[in-house]
């Protein structure tokens, strides 16, 4: 019984001490803008279609990922095949006293599609930490900073982890819908 409490605690340390090494993964493989120094996921994407069938694809998409689209529109432009928004995600931590999942923020960004015939490009960039003034989340990047908290690299490997998800949904929900015929 001894034996087996130590190992399922040397598992547990395992796992947490992985747990912070990806985070620390993930803070150092953020998609960084040349031109901005933002964090940016873009992808062009050749997809078959009318930029009205693509737009409508994208609408659809919102209604599958977002709980309250509505709320996440800022344009819906059909006609010149825009669509922009703010998402939102929360971000947690585990409480180091009790070990608890705590609440550690809400993360907006913006989130637009450009689309064309035949193509679509996505943009999510301009990450903030709501709070009373604009906290761009790029600050947490830097390690030598003399308010640096071990936390940002949880939150961010939290983000990214999202915003691939986010991504990998986009591309899956942007393709055609194959009809299938019920031949009985």
């Amino acid at each position: 019984m001894k034996n087996r409490l130590n190992i399922f605690f040397l598992m547990l340390l395992l796992v947490c001490g992985n747990l912070k090494v990806f985070a620390q993964q993930a803070a150092a493989n953020l998609p960084i803008d040349q031109d901005s120094k933002k964090i940016m996921y873009r992808g062009v994407i050749d997809q078959e279609g009318t930029k009205a069938y693509l737009y409508n694809k994208a609408i659809e998409w919102f209604g599958f990922y977002y709980v309250n689209a509505q709320a996440v529109y800022s344009v819906q432009d059909k006609e010149n095949g825009k669509i922009e928004g703010t998402g939102r995600m929360k971000i947690f931590y585990n409480d180091e006293k009790d070990g608890v999942r705590r609440d550690g923020g809400l993360i907006l960004y913006q989130i637009k599609f450009e689309l064309r015939d035949n193509k679509y490009r996505f943009t999510l960039t301009d990450f903030n930490l709501k709070s009373a003034s604009k906290f761009p989340i790029e600050k947490w990047l830097n390690k030598s900073d003399p308010a640096y908290n071990a936390k940002w690299d949880s939150y961010l490997y939290q983000i990214d982890t999202t915003m691939q998800r986010l991504v990998t949904t986009i591309k899956e929900k942007m393709k055609p819908t194959v009809v299938k015929k019920d031949e009985w």
